[in-house]
């Protein structure tokens, strides 16, 4: 009855070796010209979601947990944080929610937290700006459980996010103006809340960007059960860590695929650096737009060869545009800073070990 709990480790181990002997092969798959490791990472995906519908069947309520969420408010130097049961009559106080503002929503990752460092630099650069509403989404209790049952939990997160922003539209605020922010795990949980949103409302919220969705459990599902273009207006991907913690296939209206999108990333040994790597290329954006340009390519080996199409760049992060459609490919440092801008978009072979560049660190 609970074989899950054995399935659980051993499907990951799994995803690890995958991961390991992958090749460069381009980051753009569809389910008929997948190759040998991504075929098996999708499987197992599949399978990942297969337990997922047997720890679901044997679920008690979950509105105890739900209670646990929390809205953090950040404000110039001011930080409040809400319970998500009152988060809505607190930010409708007079003075804490502007409603002729934009809304940046954060919503972190896999057993992490809103108070982390990733998704606190991401909310300090957008409050920086003093131009928006600055909210994360803080789901730890709930996301920080067994990996399926944090994915299914998710679900309720997202479901619970969109209800609020349901009810500040309701307020006055513009759907148009909210934008989802979601790292990893938390990429999902801001297509749920997308979902939800237009399901309550029948319409979409402006934007979602994805920085390398989870891949476990996601790549290859269908669209109603993970990140999906649908979601928003505009859905921006940003791909550091495929075949490993970050899904394979493009999910949105613009896909940008950091050095090929992984496994690996540059000056990184351990796959977390690489999975976190699309958040931190994010926030460089924020505070030094156009830094990262893309250019649209159909592969990775495509943008190996430098035969991309010249004329149609993108820029991804904070400056992109919501009229970016395709995928779209550029290299980054290897450290801080990242963005390389324009030079970014030409592949430039390096001299280094052949163990290295076989490990697609490079």
């Amino acid at each position: 009855m609970h074989h899950y709990r054995v399935l659980v480790p051993i499907v990951f181990v799994l995803y690890q070796l995958v991961a390991a002997f992958a090749n460069t092969a381009p980051a753009v798959t569809t389910e008929s010209n997948l190759n040998f490791a991504e075929t098996v990472y999708a499987k197992l995906s599949s399978a990942c979601r297969a337990i997922m519908d047997l720890r679901y069947n044997a679920m008690n309520d979950k509105k105890e947990l739900i209670k646990t969420m929390k809205i953090i408010h950040i404000k110039g130097d001011k930080t409040e944080t809400f319970p998500i049961d009152s988060a809505y009559v607190a930010l409708t106080q007079p003075s804490v929610y502007d409603i002729t503002k934009q809304t940046k929503i954060i919503v972190h990752g896999y057993k992490d937290n809103s108070l982390s460092e990733v998704p606190m630099d991401l909310a300090h650069a957008y409050n920086e700006k003093k131009m928006f509403n600055v909210l994360l989404v803080d789901a730890e209790d709930m996301i920080n459980k067994w990996y399926v049952l944090s994915v299914h939990n998710a679900r309720l997160v997202g479901k619970r996010l969109g209800n609020l922003l349901a009810n500040l539209e309701n307020y006055g605020a513009n759907a148009e103006d909210f934008h989802i922010i979601g790292i990893s795990l938390g990429a999902h949980i801001a297509g749920w809340a997308g979902k939800y949103f237009r399901q309550y409302k029948a319409r979409s919220i402006g934007r979602i960007t994805g920085l390398d969705p989870a891949g476990p459990c996601f790549s290859y599902a269908y669209s109603d059960q993970r990140l999906d273009k649908t979601d928003a207006v505009y859905v921006d991907v940003v791909h550091s860590n495929r075949l490993l913690q970050g899904v394979i296939e493009p999910l949105g209206h613009a896909d940008f695929y950091i050095n090929g999108g992984g496994p690996g990333q540059p000056g990184c040994f351990m796959p977390s650096c690489s999975h976190l790597r699309a958040a931190q290329v994010y926030i460089e954006s924020i505070r030094t737009p156009k830094s990262f340009v893309g250019v649209q390519c159909e592969n990775w080996d495509q943008f190996l060869k430098n035969s991309c199409d010249k004329n149609d760049y993108a820029i991804l992060g904070y400056g992109s545009s919501s009229s970016a459609r395709g995928l779209y490919y550029l290299r980054t440092a290897s450290k801080s800073p990242f963005g390389l801008g324009i030079n970014g978009v030409t592949y430039v072979k390096r001299k280094v070990d052949p163990w290295l560049e076989n490990l697609h660190i490079t």
